[in-house]
């Protein structure tokens, strides 16, 4: 019976590794691929490419979500993959940002199921509040939804003014992490 088992784990190590790993998509492009092809795919969709201002990565201007927003796409040090996407939604009002904050919400449930919420905000207990009319939350800068896939993460986040929306790609990810320890051992 040990024999089968340890027959088979190589083998299913082997089929695991041989289906390609899948990524995280951004606007229908998968976060992959060195960041200028990648940046490239972006701008055929109708993004504009803006004055990038640090290394390794790459700025645009497009719509997204209806709005006219910053895209910022990031990649790893060494081999210049693609691994994560930030976009800046334009600076409103607190209204428009608790209002479009809670659509987004639901918008990216649907798409990516549940999502883990955090909250600055300080929230009064009910038993406090028996003889105050119901309150209502209003979001505030550092408030998050983050949903997780099984290719990447995606969280919304309330900024000073503006919602970003941020999506890593898990892949890639692992490879900046694993470039950036390279070149801190390097430097010691």
């Amino acid at each position: 019976m040990k024999a089968h088992n340890i027959f088979f784990l190589p083998v299913i190590l082997l089929l695991n590794g041989c289906f390609p790993e899948k990524h995280i998509e951004f606007n229908v492009v998968p976060v992959n691929g060195n960041i200028e092809k990648f940046s490239d795919e972006l701008i055929k969709k109708g993004f504009t490419k803006t004055q990038a201002t640090e290394d390794n990565q790459v700025n645009l201007k497009g719509d997204f979500l209806e709005k006219e927003c910053e895209i910022y796409v990031y990649g790893t040090k060494k081999s210049r993959i693609a691994y994560k996407v930030t976009v800046n939604l334009p600076v409103e009002v607190h209204d428009s940002i608790d209002a479009d904050f809670g659509k987004m919400q639901k918008l990216f449930a649907t798409k990516y199921g549940k999502g883990m919420n955090r909250y600055q905000q300080y929230q009064n207990s009910e038993r406090f509040l028996f003889n105050e009319p119901k309150r209502i939350r209003h979001t505030r800068t550092g408030d998050f939804t983050r949903y997780r896939t099984d290719s990447g993460t995606i969280t919304l986040e309330v900024n000073s003014g503006y919602i970003s929306i941020t999506f890593l790609d898990k892949v890639n990810d692992e490879i900046n992490k694993a470039e950036s320890d390279e070149g801190l051992r390097q430097r010691e």
